[in-house]
This record gives C-alpha cells, structure tokens and sequence, in this order.
C-alpha cells in the first residue's frame, strides 16, 4: 500500500481526481478551503481532506505539517504552480520523484530553452531580460518579438510586440522592479501541442494536436481550439518522434505526464515550452475519451506501481474549443440539445459562467464562455464538426455592454 499526498487547488469535477484513486492506497489531498465543498460528496474512505484557506500563500506551510505527521512514499502535484514546491518537498522529506532542477527546468522558460537548445533542439532566439534597454535592444534585432514572464502559463502577461510603439507600456520603472522576462523571436508558423503519458522512460501515449486558431489570439475575443492528428499522416509521426525523444532528454526515466507546444511548418520543427503536466482546457476530455482512462489515473497507478491498464491502439480524432470572454454583461447562453450533439458529434460539454454575469475580456487562453469537445473519422471531418458547433454557440451567446 502506498500513502500519497496529492496537492489539488482545483475543484474536484475539474480534474475528477476521485475516479482516478484505487482502494488498495492512501491519499491526502490538500485543497483550497473555498472549493471544499466539491471534495465532500461521494469521498472515498481511503481519502483525507486537507483544507488550507488563501491556499498559494499556506500551501508549502500545510504541507510541510503534513509530512511531518507522517511518512508518504510520493507527493503529486497537479498545477503548473505546484511543480516546484512538490520538488522542494521531496527532497527535504526524502521523498523520491522529480527533482528541484528537474522541476525548473519544466518551469523556467529561459532554463528550459537552454536546456532543450543542449539537447540539438531548434528554439526560437530568446534572452532573459531585466530592462526596458535591453527590451528595446533585443527588439531592434528582431523586429516583431514575444514577451513572458520566465514561471508564466496559459499566456498570462504574453504580449506580442510587433512594433515599437507596443513596447511604450514597458517603459515604466514600475514594470521591471525585480522583474526578469524572456523575450523571443516571433516565429509564424502553425502552433501543434503534444500530450504524453512517460513510465519509467518509456511513451505510453503521445497525442499531437493542431491549434487552428493562434492560442493567443483568445485575449482579442478569438476562440482557442485544436483538433487532434490523424494517425496516419506524415505529420503525426514526426511529431511523435519529436516529443518522445525531447521528453527522455528532458527527464531520462522519469514517471510524469506532459504538454508541449511546439511550431511546425511541415518542414521544421521548433519549440516553443513543455511543461510535467496535463494541458488544460479541454485537453484531459479528449484523452480520456480516446484512451477509456482519465490521464491522472495512469498517472496516479504508474506512481503506485500498479499494473497500467491495456489502452486502445486506435480511436476517434477528437477536437476541444473554448468561446472566448468579452466585455459585457451575459444575457443568453446556448442551450446544448441532443439535436445539436448529434449534429456536430458533441461528446463533452461545459459552460464557465452564467447569465447576468459582468465579464471582462479573457485574460488567459482558458478565459471561456463555453467549452466543448467533437469527435470525427478525421482531422478534417472533426474541425469542421467543431467550426459549425462553435458557430452555433457563437450565434447563441448574446452580451449586453
């Protein structure tokens, strides 16, 4: 029996972390105090509740209490932000799994790009920086350039710079007190992201997947969206191969999921971040709806070292997208019928806010209205299936401003 300690500052219906634990171990899972409510119904037995008000500033603390009550043979952590403080604990608790350097090199954009360009990687001309001068510098040399903090995620504070006037907000002092950044080149080509399950080194699956909308795009009222690669195509191998072999680099005969993002214009290939986790959205949908399992599940027994359970070698091409926020006051919102999802091949389904609700523009590439999921025979058939599901929302979603 294992005794695990989970760190979930998500609600419980957002990961389903419930279906993913076995009977035979032991779990803690620490959670924000104001998603609790979530945790309470149907709580397996094997399941101790740790609740921590404002959980970013008490996580490390609570944790820290907990494993020094007791021994646990492994600590998982499920958000981007969690990373490295589960590394940190590890190793001051003499817990095996993903080290500190490990950790930042999955977190920190300038280590990581460093890190994949040793490997013989392509990578976009990047530099950290710490000052307007050297924003301005690095943009005179490239002419059209992305900015992002070094531990961002889901395109919180990316800014595309495309001329010299953008880069007038970034003048002030305020912006850059104890503030380092990267800066890279804009590199325009199709955006792909891969979504793999690694066991002891070894691929359990790798999903490509491509944007069809540029995912920064959802701040300017864009849809995010992706359709998942026909196995059959030139294109889905050597983006396989691509990931399978960066990953191993990355992390030699690690246990971890993961989500990368990469650039490929047919010919090329050039990262762009990866990061020891499941990509958000509606990414974990479409997975575990090819593979029969919740990726957090094969996670959670590969930890354990339970027996994997036997996943399809063939399965539908799936496609997620998310209708961007915008300002306004929400007055209508689509209502799905079984109508619509047969016509579009609708299999997962969501909706982020209510009506009457003031919003804002979207923030971050999740920042949604709605968000659901199509599948298809092929690329095309299921992009087309999502294009005419997003219309209809579209048509259906009315603001007031």
């Amino acid at each position: 029996m294992s005794k695990l300690l989970i760190l979930h500052p998500y609600r419980e219906t957002y990961t389903d972390i419930y279906s993913c634990l076995s009977q035979n171990h032991q779990y803690t899972i620490l959670i924000d105090d104001s998603k609790s409510d979530s945790f309470e119904t149907n709580k397996p037995t094997n399941v101790t509740l740790v609740t921590t008000q404002h959980y970013p500033e008490k996580r490390k603390e609570t944790s820290q209490e907990i494993l020094q009550q007791s021994h646990f043979d492994a600590i998982v952590a499920l958000d981007e932000f969690d990373m490295v403080l589960a590394a940190e604990l590890r190793e001051q608790f003499h817990i095996k799994g993903q080290s500190v350097s490990q950790a930042k090199t999955f977190r920190d954009k300038d280590k990581m790009t460093q890190k994949v360009s040793e490997l013989d990687f392509k990578i976009p001309h990047s530099r950290k920086i710490s000052s307007y001068a050297e924003l301005k510098n690095f943009f005179k040399q490239h002419g059209d350039i992305i900015l992002k903090p070094l531990d961002g995620a889901g395109s919180v504070d990316t800014f595309h710079l495309k001329r010299e006037t953008d880069l007038v907000s970034f003048h002030s002092d305020h912006f850059w007190k104890d503030k380092t950044v990267l800066v890279q080149e804009y590199i325009y080509a199709d955006v792909y992201h891969i979504d793999g399950f690694v066991y002891q080194g070894n691929i359990i699956y790798c999903e490509p997947s491509q944007y069809i909308y540029n995912p920064l795009l959802i701040k300017k009222g864009i849809s995010a969206a992706a359709v998942s690669l026909d196995h059959t195509s030139e294109q889905f191998n050597k983006l396989v191969d691509y990931a399978s072999t960066l990953s191993h680099g990355l992390y030699p005969n690690g246990t971890f999921l993961f989500h990368l993002e990469v650039f490929y214009d047919g010919h090329e290939i050039i990262f762009l971040e990866i990061a020891s986790r499941i990509g958000g959205a509606r990414i974990r949908q479409n997975l575990q709806y090819k593979l029969n399992h919740n990726p957090l599940e094969l996670l959670l027994k590969a930890i354990c070292d339970d027996s994997l359970p036997t996943i399809p070698k063939t399965f539908p091409v799936t496609g997620w997208l998310l209708t961007a926020k915008k300002k306004g006051i929400i007055k209508q919102l689509p209502e799905l019928t079984e109508t619509i999802k047969k016509q579009y091949s609708i299999f997962d389904y969501t909706t982020y806010t209510q009506v009457g609700k003031q919003l804002n523009d979207a923030f971050h590439s999740a920042d949604a209205i709605v968000g659901f999921s199509c599948y298809g025979s092929t690329f095309l058939e299921t992009k087309k299936n999502l294009q005419g599901a997003e219309a209809w929302a579209l048509e259906n979603t009315r603001y007031e401003k």
